[in-house]
């Protein structure tokens, strides 16, 4: 919640913090005759991934430590008549460089100071003239980005991967605090089930898509884990796996969401990982052909099938999907 606004702007009188509607509290003014709500809502950026003479460039605010560099950004301007024209402005006022939009990348929070960033791909030509608020910059060819786990570091994560590019995995403890938690390779992740917090800490790590094996109707369930996911700005699907009663046509849309989601960063969860690291396995083996003894080890750390999961596991095998 913003503090910076203390009284109400309709009548001076202070503001006091409660419920608007039934939903979460806002600043409002206790005055019933004058009715004003600080929504709070947040500011728009916009932020631009410049690709120059085919490097990207960073750059690294005055105001900023030495070695912190990011991408170029700035406030959506009122008269901008759209983001990808306000992006355009931002990268001739703050590098002299004309430029053309190549793509939108994608939206993302940035909840500390209360941005939403509008992130796009900006080819740009010209020499390189610095702007009053930038101190210097530097150029990298794609391959040698190093993302970082914030909102710009978040775009630039997505970006590298619809090149086919793999960035290097965020360290986050918050990640290793989810119950579980197991990285298989750089753009698969499974565990048992995170609370509100670490499904942003997921996020935050550059993955871009959720798949969800746990039943809504589980006592281990987030509540409204969809709506969560998608203010996020996560892909979700959800497959409810009954404990005692997973299915062949279970895993094959698995297999499915699995092989569609191929481009992407995928976070898998059930409860504890166990649902998961049974999928997971079968998945790798059967449709991946990584060798049954290399997948085996990650099913094993997470847990030894019962009788019931192993006879499911051994059907799949010889029946593949």
């Amino acid at each position: 919640m913003s503090q910076s606004f203390r009284f109400c702007p309709r009548c001076a009188t202070p503001l006091e913090l409660a419920a608007v509607d039934g939903g979460p509290q806002r600043l409002r003014c206790p005055d019933p005759a004058c009715g004003f709500v600080h929504w709070d809502n947040p500011v728009p950026v916009v932020a631009a991934i410049v690709e120059h003479e085919g490097e990207v460039i960073l750059a690294r605010n005055r105001l900023w430590p030495p070695k912190m560099f990011a991408l170029i950004t700035g406030f959506l301007e009122k008269d901008d008549p759209d983001p990808a024209s306000g992006v355009l402005r931002e990268v001739d006022e703050e590098l002299g460089l004309q430029g053309r939009v190549a793509e939108f990348v994608g939206h993302y929070p940035f909840e500390r100071m209360n941005q939403i960033i509008i992130a796009y791909h900006v080819v740009a030509e010209g020499e390189v003239r610095l702007g009053d608020e930038l101190a210097e910059y530097k150029k990298l060819p794609p391959e040698k980005l190093r993302p970082w786990p914030a909102a710009t570091g978040l775009a630039l994560r997505d970006w590298m991967l619809r090149r086919g590019l793999t960035p290097l995995a965020f360290e986050n403890d918050a990640l290793k605090a989810i119950h579980a938690f197991r990285e298989i390779d750089p753009r698969l992740a499974t565990a048992g089930q995170p609370t509100a917090g670490q499904l942003r800490a997921v996020r935050a790590s550059g993955y871009q898509t959720v798949i969800n094996l746990l039943p809504s109707d589980s006592k281990w369930a987030l509540p409204d884990e969809a709506a969560l996911a998608q203010e996020l700005g996560l892909v979700y699907h959800q497959i409810p796996v009954a404990w005692e009663a997973p299915t062949a046509q279970d895993f094959a849309r698995f297999c499915e969401l699995m092989e569609a989601e191929a481009g992407r960063r995928v976070f898998v969860h059930c409860a504890a990982n166990k649902r998961v690291s049974a999928f997971v396995f079968l998945y790798r083996v059967l449709r991946q052909g990584v060798p049954r003894e290399v997948a085996e080890r990650d099913l094993l750390a997470v847990w030894q099938p019962d009788e019931l999961w192993r006879a499911f596991i051994d059907a799949r095998l010889a029946q593949p999907a």
